[in-house]
């Protein structure tokens, strides 16, 4: 690739030598030709040389202050360029190049004053994803508490999945929820708490303590700069120098507490407060539907599986019996029968196998009652069957049908899958004078057997 021409440089220092050589040919030739002649002609042209050395180094230095600043001003803008945007531009003057510098100076404070803003700007960006973040893992962690209390699962889950997402989201290094139990604040789930700490909120001698939190109707935020004698001793008593509380309210009541303690620095915010609020009112939610779960259960008579009655109805059932065969002198009979090895066949052929064997045997054992009978499924592999006006002789040979019936139904010496039936028969008032006594008799005799 050939050179570049001399007169082509990209530089100005050689382009400021040219110029100084056209300069300087310029005004000589002038000075001979026009100016000066005669000079020529009587021997004077050292005056010639002179004079055209001056004119030519005077348009030198002007060219040359020029070509400097330009120079100098192109050297700091590349500074500025590089990122230096604190450095100041020093041409200075009252010309096109001094107004350049003066605008280039304006155009770098603008720039910079933008760069810092958009700093700030990123600072605030950085903090408002953080909070959406920790805005996004809390409401997983309470879409995740209604899943829970959607699918009935067991409300000690419920808490244990809370504790550890609300210490979680609100950066705690403990968590923990109270519940009144027998007039006393139990711990019913922790996160982080150290295992004497546990100990001793469970001992009575520091009930004292945790009746400072028992009149708290509102969230409540404790620190070491800003508590009572009391407080003070709940602090120390959890290991913690900040605690945020909210009292949990079941059916309008407070029913316990749900906590969040820490040994950071600067106490709980805010937005600290609202997710604990937040997480507070999600678990009072899984608490009274638990309640409510139970009261429903209590006014249920019927087993959901197997369409017999409950073991709650059969023993109310068993009770009224005894009570009429008491006042009439007439005999009542009770009789469990017990289907053996279910779990074991849960094991090998999964839940379905055993669901499908007890409504089997609920029905063989349903249609085989009188209109006065009553049979309900008692535990999980028993059924209990009350009969009214019956001896325990009827009741026993009645109970060998039951067996033989639900023994071939379930095809119990071909397939294997249980390991028999076992029945016991007992009567009132022989064996028992309440419904209680009677249960417990046919326990003893089915382990006997």
């Amino acid at each position: 690739m050939a050179k570049k021409s001399f007169t082509g440089s990209r530089s100005l220092r050689p382009q400021l030598f040219i110029a100084f050589c056209l300069m300087s040919i310029i005004p000589i030739l002038s000075l001979c030709n026009f100016i000066f002649p005669s000079c020529l002609r009587h021997g004077d042209a050292g005056i010639i040389v002179v004079t055209a050395i001056v004119l030519a180094l005077s348009g030198f230095f002007l060219i040359k202050r020029i070509i400097d600043s330009i120079i100098r001003l192109n050297s700091e803008v590349k500074s500025i360029a590089s990122g230096e945007l604190s450095h100041q531009i020093c041409v200075k003057g009252d010309d096109e190049i001094g107004e350049m510098s003066s605008a280039v100076n304006q155009l770098t404070g603008h720039i910079k004053d933008n760069m810092d803003e958009l700093k700030i700007y990123g600072e605030r960006t950085k903090d408002i994803n953080a909070k959406i973040n920790k805005q996004l893992v809390a409401l997983s962690g309470v879409l995740q508490i209604g899943n829970f209390i959607s699918s009935k699962t067991n409300l000690k889950d419920i808490f244990d999945t809370a504790v550890s997402r609300i210490a979680q989201v609100t950066g705690s290094s403990m968590a923990f929820i109270l519940l009144e139990r027998e007039n006393r604040l139990d711990i019913a789930a922790q996160f982080g708490l150290a295992a004497d700490a546990v100990t001793a909120i469970k001992l009575p001698a520091n009930e004292y303590v945790l009746d400072s939190i028992r009149s708290i109707k509102t969230a409540v935020r404790i620190s070491e700069s800003s508590s009572s004698s009391q407080n003070g001793e709940l602090l120390k008593l959890l290991h913690a120098k900040n605690i945020s509380i909210h009292p949990l309210f079941v059916c309008g009541k407070p029913e316990g507490f749900l906590g969040i303690a820490s040994n950071a620095q600067g106490g709980y915010s805010e937005d600290d407060a609202e997710l604990l609020d937040v997480f507070a009112k999600q678990l009072a939610v899984a608490v009274e539907n638990d309640y409510l779960s139970k009261k429903v259960e209590d006014l249920e008579v019927k087993d959901s599986l197997t369409g017999l009655y409950n073991r709650r109805y059969i023993a109310d059932r068993l009770e009224e019996e005894i009570l009429r065969s008491i006042s009439h002198q007439r005999p009542c009979a009770f009789i469990v029968l017990k289907i053996r090895g279910l779990n074991e066949t849960k094991e090998k052929s999964g839940q379905m196998v055993v669901e499908d064997m007890l409504r089997r045997a609920a029905e063989i054992l349903k249609n085989s009652l009188s209109e006065f009978d009553r049979v309900g499924r008692i535990e999980y592999d028993e059924f209990g069957l009350v009969f009214p006006e019956k001896n325990k002789i009827r009741a026993e040979a009645l109970a060998k049908q039951l067996k033989h019936k639900v023994e071939e139904t379930l095809d119990v010496s071909h397939a294997g899958k249980i390991q028999g039936v076992s029945v016991a028969v007992v009567e009132n008032p022989i064996d028992g004078s309440d419904a209680a006594a009677l249960m417990e008799k046919a326990k003893k005799l089915l382990g006997l057997g």
